[in-house]
């Protein structure tokens, strides 16, 4: 999304070990853990970078957002 949309897998699916977390999913993509603080799973809101992720969510990042 946004800014964070070159960082998609191709094929738009990444894989990962059992147990990983949007942490893990993250530093995988190498996008800052900083500037990732907003994320759906399956279109759930959520804040948790440690969050344990299942085979097939669905993980969105949500870039900053700036304004005027």
């Amino acid at each position: 999304m946004g800014v964070l949309r070159d960082k998609t897998p191709e094929g738009g699916a990444l894989q990962m070990s059992e147990n990983g977390t949007i942490r893990d999913a993250l530093e995988a993509l190498e996008i800052p853990l900083e500037i990732a603080q907003t994320f759906t799973v399956n279109g759930q809101l959520s804040r948790d970078q440690s969050l344990v992720l299942s085979d097939s969510d669905e993980l969105t990042v949500l870039p900053p957002v700036g304004g005027g």
